[in-house]
């Protein structure tokens, strides 16, 4: 099989190989023929690379090693941040960056490396950003994809100014004004986002500009990679991004939906609207019959 030139970039470290089974398993199962990229810590490239072999062989699967505080000892990470700490982060933006990326949170890491990895390997047409832990595979994720950017949609029951992590996570950011804002606006879920290689590395690039912005002291502990997501679409500097919507495209972000919502094929596949598999589900966690369904397909 010749490889296409699609690539998907997850970050993994922490997760033990059964985390991500269904995620690995689920893909293999599709049409997808590029190549998936995983970020992880040393200690668990073994028990990885032997998960890839029992269960998604198939899958043409490169494992990265990350360096991170959370790899460390609970006495190393506390030496560690108290050096960090008296480190002039803000005078010096490459010092910033590279201390942000060794003790931020991985929701906000992981976009650095990504960075650092297309940088080293031009040549793909498409990439899709993904969180791996509550992500399944129904079908190709790039299939008849859009030029531009596609990012996930939550439930229209809910806005930034109605969904109270959103919101802290805006006001935190950015502060009153522009929660008021971005007070209506739907909100889209920044752990699954593709499109053509251009567009996402320009998302990646304001993605880090917005990251940098904010104070090291405050960027170390904060998981803000949404807030910056949705402040960057709603105000927007996303112009060529594609709205996906639950269960109306390739991406079906279900985490806030009510099982009432959910259609499944008599094979276990949730659909959308149009009766037509939705190829990426995200947050299928937050719903025992969704996990137990695919469970039981991409298991069997």
């Amino acid at each position: 099989m010749v490889e296409q030139r699609n690539l998907i970039l997850g970050a993994a470290a922490g997760y033990a190989a059964k985390d991500i089974r269904l995620f690995l398993q689920s893909l293999s199962k599709t049409e997808f023929h590029g190549r998936l990229v995983l970020f992880v810590y040393a200690r668990q490239i073994d028990a990885i690379r032997a998960a890839i072999k029992s269960y998604a062989p198939s899958l043409k699967v490169e494992l990265i090693r990350i360096k991170g505080i959370r790899e460390h000892a609970r006495f190393t990470r506390s030496c560690i941040k108290r050096l960090f700490a008296l480190a002039p982060a803000e005078r010096s933006p490459a010092l910033k960056r590279a201390l942000l990326r060794f003790q931020g949170m991985l929701h906000v890491t992981r976009y650095f490396h990504y960075e650092a990895y297309l940088d080293a390997h031009p040549g793909f047409a498409n990439v899709l950003l993904t969180d791996v832990r509550d992500v399944v595979f129904q079908a190709d994720p790039f299939a008849q994809l859009e030029t531009g950017l596609s990012v996930g949609m939550e439930t229209d029951r809910l806005t930034i100014g109605t969904e109270h992590f959103d919101r802290d996570w805006i006001l935190d950011a950015y502060g009153e004004a522009m929660l008021q804002r971005l007070a209506d606006k739907q909100i889209s879920c920044s752990g699954v986002t593709l499109g053509d290689l251009a567009s996402v590395r320009g998302y990646i690039g304001k993605m880090l500009q917005e990251i940098l912005r904010q104070p090291f002291s405050k960027m170390k502990t904060r998981i803000y990679d949404q807030a910056f997501h949705n402040k960057m679409l709603h105000c927007g500097e996303l112009a060529d991004a594609h709205l996906c919507q639950p269960c109306c495209s390739r991406i079906a972000t279900v985490g806030c939906m009510q099982p009432s919502d959910f259609v499944l094929s008599s094979q276990g596949r949730l659909l959308n609207q149009g009766g037509q598999v939705a190829p990426i589900v995200h947050q299928y966690d937050r719903h025992p019959e969704l996990v137990n369904t695919f469970s039981a397909w991409v298991f069997a």
